[in-house]
């Protein structure tokens, strides 16, 4: 006979042991971009046509790439173990909120305040970087 609350226990046994890792497991690569873009600043300003602005190089698209990166890693190691594992469960799995409320012991819509405070933080946080206003352009 199959357990009903099967699901919920399982899930209640990885929050319990902290599992999955909810660090963003990323690599820093290299970016990828168009073959037509210059290596440095240097020389897309030297290209540039009179009063036309550069095309963006490889040199600042990568440490753009980067400065992306650390933002977002900054944001995660500020949440809380429990805000991490929310997201998780939302983001990365795409539980319902109904059913990981459950099984927080939550009432929905106190859940619901919770997840809406925890995107509110990650925006915050997010937004304190300059590098994420920029691209956002704010």
């Amino acid at each position: 006979m199959i357990d009903p609350n099967g699901g919920e226990e399982l899930f209640n046994r990885l929050k319990l042991l902290k599992f999955p890792s909810l660090a963003p497991v990323r690599t820093r690569t290299s970016v990828n971009v168009k073959s037509t873009r210059y290596k440095t600043e240097i020389e897309a300003l030297l290209n540039a046509k009179p009063g036309q602005e550069p095309e963006m190089s490889y040199e600042i698209e990568e440490q753009q790439h980067i400065e992306l990166y650390e933002a977002v890693e900054d944001m995660f190691s500020r949440l809380t173990e429990e805000e991490q594992w929310i997201y998780h469960m939302l983001v990365d799995i795409g539980l319902s909120m109904r059913f990981v409320a459950k099984v927080l012991e939550l009432p929905k819509t106190t859940f619901a305040r919770k997840r809406d405070a925890l995107a509110d933080k990650m925006r915050r946080i997010l937004l304190e970087h300059k590098v994420v206003r920029d691209k956002l352009g704010f």
